[in-house]
């Protein structure tokens, strides 16, 4: 722990938090660093980005810088766009109301830290720094939290989480990222407040989960989520019995490379004990559910599609041919280490494959074609669904070393052709 100090910025995050602060308190206001770049800082931990909280109401903040972005304008936030950065400028407030469960029904501008802090959700995130001068404030003691390890709710905990479900998971999420215990209050309100994350639209959800994958401890994170019981209001039956156990195993097998993909691949894995995964359907109603973009989606569904041709090549029964392409697709490594995961079937017999990947050529992984479409056509193969199947089968000769130049694909082709007649011969004869 450390006290929290603007030098601790990176140089272009630092100069937008100075340059941002000094022009408000210029024109009578002021401006703080606050939330998760001051956390970060007393964890000792480089901030990413940079939030500001002022006293100046939005109209003013859109007055006095050229480029402004009005994200959240009705709420008090701002986005100043500094040399490029964009950097979220909120006004002091009150809220009152959440009848959405998700932003309040009425804001009240304050002119203090002490009465912004009092609407954020945990101690830790309700720190304050003056990016010009280092004045730190901490109004609601979160710096004590964190110096005991403790993930306190500010105020009153079941009312922040009747405001807004979302700090259910929210919780899980910080106390996980941040090796924090959660305070007993805090946890038995969110206990209480289960229902809260009904409100919750399944974007912010799954938002949220992707920010949990991208984060240290993400079994552990979703372990809690069990064991508050919000996993049946946000991922009814996934996380139940062994197969959640499973689930959460691989989550934490694949925390060094994990990515949202790879993530709700494992925590939606519709049979983690198989070898590859069964009918699929239940798995890609919850993931639909879940609203991922349309490549998102097709991402997490390729990683399951490929189990089964990694099982293959694991055990030998994969031919050459069969394991280059393996090797092609954009996600053969992602779903080799799902596969690795999951721990079941051939996983012995995977590291000779990731060493033959590796060890591959881009021309051998990639040959060029040793005969065009226009070839197969000249040499009288109709076009439609023969065509492709021809320049296929041509490919895995070439791939499995037994057609090396043109004139052995001519002599294949020749070969196919030949066969083909031969039998229509037979068949009419």
């Amino acid at each position: 722990m450390q006290r929290p100090s603007a030098r601790e910025l990176d140089k272009v995050l630092r100069d937008a938090a100075r340059g941002i602060a000094e022009r408000i308190r210029d024109a009578g206001g002021s401006a703080w660093i606050v939330g998760g770049a001051t956390r970060d800082m007393a964890l000792g931990h480089r901030p990413h980005e940079v939030d500001l909280a002022t006293d100046l109401v939005p109209d003013r903040i859109e007055a006095l810088f050229e480029q402004t972005v009005g994200v959240g304008k009705a709420f008090g936030t701002m986005i100043v766009i500094w040399k490029g950065l964009g950097v979220e400028v909120t006004t002091f407030r009150s809220e009152h109301g959440y009848s959405d469960s998700r932003r309040p029904d009425e804001v009240t501008y304050g002119s203090s830290v002490e009465e912004d802090a009092a609407r954020r959700d945990f101690t830790c995130n309700a720190l304050y720094l003056d990016p010009l001068t280092d004045e730190f404030r901490d109004p609601v003691r979160g710096f004590e939290d964190l110096e005991a390890g403790v993930l306190r709710c500010v105020g009153e905990a079941r009312e922040r989480f009747r405001e807004d479900g979302l700090r259910i998971l929210r919780l899980v999420r910080f106390a996980a990222r941040l090796d924090l215990r959660t305070e007993p209050e805090t946890l038995e309100a969110a206990r209480a407040e289960l229902d809260s994350l009904r409100g919750v639209s399944a974007e912010r959800v799954r938002g949220e989960f992707e920010k949990i994958f991208r984060g240290p401890r993400p079994d552990q994170a979703f372990r809690a989520l069990r064991e508050l019981g919000a996993h049946d209001r946000c991922l009814p039956g996934w996380l139940d019995g062994e197969l959640g156990d499973a689930r959460l195993r691989q989550l934490g097998a694949l925390t060094s490379v994990l990515t949202p993909v790879l993530g709700l691949a494992a925590l939606l894995d519709p049979d983690p004990s198989a070898v590859a995964p069964p009918d699929a359907a239940r798995a890609i109603a919850t993931l639909e559910w879940l609203r991922p973009s349309r490549e998102l989606r097709r991402a997490v569904l390729e990683l399951w599609r490929l189990q089964g041709p990694i099982e293959a090549a694991a055990t030998g029964s994969a031919s050459r041919a069969a394991r280059l392409r393996l090797y092609r697709e954009p996600a053969w490594l992602d779903a080799l280490a799902l596969f690795r995961a999951r721990g079941v079937g051939a996983v012995e017999g995977t590291a000779a494959l990731r060493a033959e990947s590796e060890a591959l050529s881009e021309e051998a992984l990639h040959p060029p074609a040793l005969l065009s479409a226009q070839d197969l056509l000249d040499a009288g193969v109709e076009r439609g669904p023969r065509l492709g199947e021809l320049l296929r089968a041509l490919e895995d000769e070439q791939l499995e070393g037994r057609v090396t130049d043109a004139d052995a694909a001519r002599a294949w082709l020749a070969d196919q052709l030949g066969g083909n007649q031969r039998r229509s011969d037979q068949a009419s004869g």
